[in-house]
């Protein structure tokens, strides 16, 4: 009798184990702001992003990035990823841009992330994050174009109150090469960004929190030639279900240069973004 309730008790433990363990790989708290964590070895994801970008300082303008992830877990602290994306402009009036209204596919891109330390096993959570790519058009206007880009990211987490708040900063970098169709003219550049998140859960499967993304670019590649930069920053709402999870993060410009409008660089920027992401697990 004892040792049947023994066995009993060890399933179940095992059983909540490898349950919390499922929901800790890589479940994306944040919107634009990664965690340490990768999937477990065998494992896969399937991500759906929507970004919605809308408003300068004059006409009408909205954006919406649109990017399907394939994860996969090679090694417990190694995973893969591969994206398509597509991107639907409508622009009307805008100084400096052309009208348009199109949906069109841009790309793809791939990625790797290893994890160094994770936040439940050691403390704090550390990985390192490759990602080459390559879209066809300006997400900003639209213009036909060829950008290549390679993207490497520094990811930190630290959590807190046994795991229900979670905190985490990510430094990268993305080094970009743009070649105009047009002109046949190619131009570099190197695009800086720092992003942090701080997310609590209130209740069992939802957090809540805020979220700060500060982005600044280089022409040419030199760190002496600021061309401009942005700083974003807002709440976010996560839910999480044993084979689900969803986040929601609205991002308001607060302050940028060259200040184009109120403080803000609208020249580059929108005034508002909006980032839905959901993910499946199997």
């Amino acid at each position: 009798m004892k040792i049947s309730f023994s066995l009993r008790l060890l399933a179940t433990a095992s059983l909540a184990a490898l349950t919390l363990g499922i929901a800790h790989a890589d479940e994306n708290y944040f919107g634009y702001t990664y965690g340490s964590e990768t999937l477990p070895k065998g494992r896969g994801e399937i991500y759906q992003w929507i970004t919605a970008r809308s408003g300068k300082a004059d006409g009408s303008y909205r954006a919406t990035d649109l990017q399907t992830e394939f994860e996969y877990g090679f090694a417990d602290r190694l995973q893969g990823s591969f994206y398509l994306n597509a991107v639907r402009h409508r622009i009307s009036q805008v100084t400096d841009f052309s009208d348009r209204d199109q949906v069109r596919f841009n790309g793809l891109q791939a990625s790797l992330k290893f994890s160094l330390r994770s936040p439940y096993k050691d403390g704090y959570g550390l990985a390192v994050y490759l990602e080459p790519g390559y879209k066809r058009y300006s997400a900003k206007s639209g213009e036909r174009v060829d950008i290549f880009f390679l993207e490497p990211k520094l990811i930190i987490q630290k959590n807190f109150l046994e795991d229900t708040l979670v905190w985490a900063v990510n430094l990268s970098g993305e080094f970009e090469r743009e070649h105009n169709l047009e002109t046949a003219e190619w131009e570099s550049e190197l695009e800086l960004q720092f992003s942090t998140g701080l997310s609590y859960r209130f209740a069992p499967r939802w957090f809540v929190g805020a979220e700060a993304v500060a982005t600044a670019a280089f022409e040419r590649m030199h760190l002496d030639k600021l061309g401009e930069y942005a700083v974003f920053a807002g709440p976010n709402l996560h839910y999480a279900d044993q084979r689900w999870w969803a986040t929601l993060t609205v991002l308001p410009h607060l302050t940028g240069w060259p200040k184009t409008h109120g403080g803000r660089d609208l020249e580059h920027f929108e005034k508002l973004q909006i980032r839905l992401k959901v993910g499946l697990n199997f």
